[in-house]
């Protein structure tokens, strides 16, 4: 009896923990999007997680006939470096539990109980984690979301955007931290005073933004020509402000695929369309991924999520986004198997990986002053 029903655990596990993930990600539209792009990498190795951004460019000179080039070597790429993390849901049934069941068909149903109450346990918490700030206090074994790099600096109400201030994967994404010079035009308001310069807008070197996010401020009541400092206000202005700076530093390679935004955000965002009469229109891309409730705006997805924290919102470019995995599948089962010091069978769902993220291409939103 015991080994007939290990052997039908071990068998129905995997099978079930594999289709029990590809639910997980067709119903959560980040998800299908990085398993679209072949975002989500599994059977990662080393210690360590580590990528290479490109953060220089090379030198371009004018060149005129007969004129002599200069070739040398250059330092185009910095290193970022995370840990790996880890999730678990566990769940145990005692053997006085399993002789009480005794018969096939009885242990079978006991188990159909607990693989997807433990699934769904580790989806719930799972889905939330892209969002958390990996070095804050208490966080050391969650994911390195989001929140890992959107830390911010000296930032007034007049101010666009926010100054960026963080340490991720062990740079700094404050503009300018490696080199580099931005322009500066007089007469034009400086979208962040602190910084003085013309950045996001304007031009300048490569290295001097490369590991910096676009943290909107939309409650800048004096500059988003409104003049109010609500989000029902500003969306439509400071999105269309967010995808122009992704775009205008990296190109179209920079271009957001979503806005993901909290509950009430985008209860504020629908009311101000439905205040103007214009009619909201979905989008193709991920209508064709089975998500009808998604909307558009200049060719970005806008969607609410449960887990994006109150009074926020991100911009997501999925192709600088990976999910990466330790294991062969995102989500791995251990068990049963039999603990003799408390006479029970123990089960195990879990992950072991990480985020990793290439701040440049991503934004938010909040009220930062």
């Amino acid at each position: 009896m015991a080994n007939e029903w290990i052997g039908v655990i071990h068998t129905t596990a995997p099978k079930y923990l594999s289709g029990a993930a590809d639910n997980t990600i067709r119903k959560r539209l980040v998800l299908a999007l990085l398993k679209k792009k072949g975002r989500i990498k599994f059977n990662e190795s080393s210690y360590q997680c580590n990528w290479d951004i490109e953060f220089k460019e090379q030198p371009v000179e004018a060149y005129g006939d007969g004129g002599t080039l200069n070739f040398s070597r250059h330092d185009l790429y910095r290193q970022l470096q995370i840990d790996w993390r880890g999730y678990k849901a566990t769940d145990l049934m005692t053997e006085k539990e399993r002789l009480m069941n005794d018969g096939a068909l009885a242990i079978v149903r006991r188990y159909d109980k607990i693989m997807p109450k433990l699934m769904r346990s580790l989806n719930n918490k799972f889905c939330g984690e892209l969002f958390t700030d990996g070095y804050a206090s208490g966080n050391e074994n969650r994911l390195h979301g989001l929140e890992s790099f959107m830390g911010s600096g000296t930032t007034v109400n007049a101010d666009r955007v926010a100054k960026p201030s963080d340490t991720y994967g062990g740079k700094s994404t404050e503009v300018g931290n490696e080199g580099g010079t931005w322009s500066t035009t007089t007469g034009v308001t400086a979208p962040n005073a602190d910084i003085g310069t013309d950045w996001p807008d304007g031009n300048g070197d490569a290295e001097y933004d490369f590991m910096s996010p676009k943290l909107i401020n939309y409650g800048a009541s004096a500059a988003w020509g409104t003049s109010a400092g609500t989000w029902e206000a500003n969306s439509e202005r400071a999105m269309r402000q967010s995808t122009i700076w992704l775009t205008h530093g990296a190109g179209i390679e920079g271009r957001p695929d979503l806005y993901l935004l909290a509950g009430d955000l985008y209860y504020a965002y629908l009311n101000k369309q439905s205040g103007k009469q214009r009619i909201v229109i979905p989008h193709k891309g991920a209508q064709d991924l089975g998500f009808d409730d998604v909307l558009n705006q200049e060719g970005v997805m806008i969607q609410s999520d449960f887990d994006v924290p109150a009074g926020s919102g991100y911009g997501l470019n999925v192709d600088q986004l990976e999910l990466s995995s330790l294991d062969n599948v995102l989500f791995a089962s251990r068990g049963p198997e039999f603990d003799i010091k408390t006479d029970s069978w123990l089960f195990m769902v879990g992950f072991f990986g990480n985020a990793r993220y290439n701040p440049k291409y991503f934004s938010k939103f909040k009220d930062y002053a």
